[in-house]
C-alpha cells in the first residue's frame, strides 16, 4: 500500500496495530507508530488504543502508560487496555489503582473490564475487592456471560472461597475448557483431591478438551493427596488418549509425586528423558525430595545442576551442606562451607513484606 503511495487513514492504523499486536511485533509496531506521526494521527482515540495495546502486550507498559495519559480524552476503552495490560504483565496493584481511578472519574466499566480486574482479584488474593466486583455486576444488571462467567469462577476458587465458585460454576449454563480448568485447578490448589478428580471426570464424560492448564490442576491434586499410581495413570493419558504433550509443569508435578514416595532415582530419570533442559525449579522439586529422605548421593548431582543454572545461588549449597551435618560428614560440610567462601557465596537473611496499598 505505501509503495503504491496509498495514504493510509484513521480507519488503516487499528487494522494494522492489532496485526502487530498479534504478532507480538515490537519493531512493527514502533514502525507503524512512526507512520502514525508522520500522517498527524497521533490524537485519534482508536489509533491511541491500538497504540496502546501493542505496546502493553509486548511488555512495554511504561511507554503504553504515558500514550494513555497524553490523550486528549480516556473513553472506556482505552481505560479497559490499559488496565487489561497490566493485568496480563501482572501489575495487579497498578491494574487496581487505575481500576479505582476510572470509577472515581465516572467512567463505568463494561465486561470486558471487569474481566480484567477480576483476573488481578484472582491472582492478587483480593477477594474483598472480587465480591464487591461482583455484587456491581449484580447491581448494574451486567449479563455475566462464558468470559465474565469463568472470570468470577476463577475469582473466588483462587481465593479459596470454594463454595460460591463451584455455585456459580454450576449456575452457567455454557462453560469452555477455561472455566472447567478455573474450578479443577482452584479446588486441587486448596486440596480438594477427590472433588478435582471426579470434575476432571465429568468433563471427559461431557466431551470437552482437556488442554495443559487441565493436567497441570488435576496432577496437582494428584501431589496433594499423593496418589502417584492416579497421577502415572493420567500423565501418560496426556498423550495417548488426549494428544496433549506435557510441559515441563506436568513432569514437575510426576517429579514431586516420586519423591514423595522415595522414589528418586526414578525422578532423577524422568528429568533426563526430557526433551528440553531442567530448570531450576524442578531440581529444586528433586533436592527437596531429596533432603525428605536423605538421599545425598542425588542431591549431589542435583545441586551441581543447580548451580550450573544459577552460580550465585547460595541456598543449594546450604541445603547440601545442612544434610551432611544431619548425616554427621563434617568434613564434607567444611568442605562445602570452604567452596561458598571461595566463591564469595553467604547465606542471605530472610525478609518479608506485607503489601497494604491495595
Amino acid at each position: 500500500m505505501r509503495k503504491l503511495d496509498v495514504t493510509p487513514g484513521k480507519h488503516t492504523f487499528p487494522f494494522v496495530l492489532k496485526a502487530c499486536t498479534n504478532c507480538y511485533s515490537l519493531l512493527a509496531g514502533k514502525q507503524i507508530h512512526t507512520h502514525v506521526l508522520k500522517f498527524g494521527l497521533e490524537l485519534d482515540l482508536y489509533v491511541i488504543n491500538g497504540l496502546i495495546r501493542c505496546y502493553v502486550v509486548t511488555g512495554h507498559l511504561d511507554v503504553g502508560r504515558v500514550l494513555f495519559e497524553d490523550a486528549p480524552e480516556r473513553n472506556l476503552v482505552i481505560w479497559t487496555t490499559m488496565i487489561s495490560g497490566y493485568a496480563q504483565n501482572f501489575c495487579s496493584n497498578e491494574a487496581l489503582r487505575l481500576f479505582h481511578q476510572m470509577v472515581a472519574e465516572g467512567v463505568e466499566p463494561n465486561s470486558a473490564t471487569l474481566a480484567s480486574v477480576l483476573s488481578v482479584c484472582a491472582r492478587s488474593g483480593s477477594l474483598d475487592v472480587g465480591g464487591q466486583i461482583h455484587v456491581f455486576i449484580r447491581e448494574k444488571g451486567i449479563e455475566v456471560g462464558l468470559i465474565l462467567g469463568t472470570a468470577l469462577v476463577d475469582m473466588y476458587a483462587k481465593n479459596g472461597a470454594i463454595s460460591t465458585a463451584r455455585e456459580l460454576f454450576e449456575e452457567m449454563p455454557v462453560k469452555n475448557t477455561a472455566t472447567w480448568n478455573a474450578m479443577i485447578c482452584g479446588l486441587a490448589v486448596h486440596g480438594y483431591v477427590e472433588e478435582a478428580l471426579e470434575l476432571f471426570g465429568v468433563l471427559a464424560r461431557e466431551r470437552i478438551r482437556p488442554n495443559d492448564v487441565t493436567f497441570v490442576g488435576v496432577l496437582s491434586a494428584c501431589c496433594h493427596a499423593g496418589m502417584l499410581d492416579t497421577g502415572y495413570e493420567i500423565f501418560h493419558s496426556m498423550k495417548e488418549k488426549y494428544e496433549v504433550e506435557p510441559k515441563i509443569e506436568h513432569y514437575g508435578c510426576m517429579v514431586d509425586l516420586l519423591g514423595r514416595d522415595g522414589r528418586l532415582f526414578e525422578a532423577e530419570e524422568l528429568i533426563n528423558g526430557m526433551e528440553w533442559k531442567a530448570d531450576i525449579v524442578i531440581l529444586g522439586t528433586l533436592l527437596g525430595a531429596c533432603r525428605n529422605h536423605g538421599n545425598i548421593e542425588i542431591a549431589e548431582r542435583v545441586v551441581k545442576k543447580m548451580f550450573d543454572l544459577e552460580p550465585h545461588n547460595h541456598g543449594v549449597y546450604v541445603v547440601l551442606s545442612n544434610m551432611y551435618a544431619e548425616t554427621g560428614q563434617w568434613q564434607d560440610v567444611s568442605i562445602l562451607r570452604k567452596v561458598m567462601k571461595n566463591k564469595s557465596l553467604s547465606k542471605i537473611p530472610g525478609w518479608s513484606l506485607v503489601d497494604g496499598d491495595i
